[in-house]
């Protein structure tokens, strides 16, 4: 793979690409096949969809223990006023996962509830769904990257 290749593929992910990932990609892209260097790379991609969340969901996705995780979360709010003003929006179900400041403050509730990092992990997935490539991108990155096509 041309380093002008490997550059337009990394752009097109917004991040650097693994040794693997080069390795699996070589052959692809030798082969200009799009649409298996548009799977290869969407592999693992995933978004988080406009998802609001609240006591039912949190006991859903957490069975028995979605109780406990809530009074836990409740007590920490009797300190924590961070937490006690976002209980509100859990309370009301519009906490919104697909905000990610809300995911960070949620994310950072884990050095706070060690008991609960699992819990809050669980919780975080909510609401992601894939998030694949188009391989038509693929194939205007690469012309591009080959001189095929001008920007």
């Amino acid at each position: 793979m041309k380093p002008a290749e490997q550059s337009a593929l990394q752009g097109l992910v917004g991040r650097e690409l693994s040794a693997e990932e080069l390795l699996a990609l070589e052959p692809l892209v030798e082969a200009r096949n799009d649409v298996g260097i548009a799977a290869a790379l969407s592999a693992s991609r995933v978004k988080h969809g406009p998802t609001q969340i609240g006591p039912g969901t949190i006991v859903a996705v957490l069975g028995d223990a979605g109780g406990a995780f809530l009074d836990d979360l409740q007590a920490l709010g009797e300190t924590d006023r961070a937490v006690y003003w976002a209980m509100n929006p859990i309370t009301r179900g519009v906490f919104d996962l697909s905000i990610p400041a809300a995911r960070t403050s949620l994310a950072s509730l884990k050095a706070k509830m060690p008991g609960n990092v699992d819990h809050i992990d669980t919780i975080l997935n909510i609401g992601l769904t894939p998030d694949p490539i188009p391989f038509d991108q693929v194939s205007r990155v690469l012309n591009e990257a080959q001189g095929l096509l001008t920007s």
